[in-house]
């Protein structure tokens, strides 16, 4: 498992109704299950969202967010991480050995 930084909003978020309401977002740790990553997306709505400035103060600078889903039988769940999809990628499949075939 592998500990990221998610970006949390307990007012339901959805990056197609962003400009609807005024979401509450907050930064919280979350360890991931590299086994059960079916997709990494960039998450472009957030990164509008912290140049507005309705991301946490927590974030200074320049950001960018990834979209990790996870599907582990029957449930399948969607986090938004701090980090690019290139820099994600790389720390889920760190430890894993490949063979390769030739």
């Amino acid at each position: 498992m592998i500990r990221f930084i998610e970006v949390v909003s307990p007012t339901g978020f959805h990056s197609q109704m962003e400009r609807s309401g005024d979401p509450n977002f907050t930064l919280a740790e979350v360890w991931i299950n590299e086994d059960y990553v079916v997709s990494i997306r960039e998450a472009t709505a957030y990164k509008s969202l912290l140049k507005e400035g309705r991301l946490p103060s927590d974030l200074e600078g320049p950001h960018s967010f990834t979209r990790v889903t996870t599907h582990n039988g029957h449930v399948s769940e969607t986090y938004v991480v701090v980090g690019s999809p290139a820099v994600v990628a790389g720390r889920l499949s760190h430890d894993k050995k490949t063979l390769l075939k030739g």
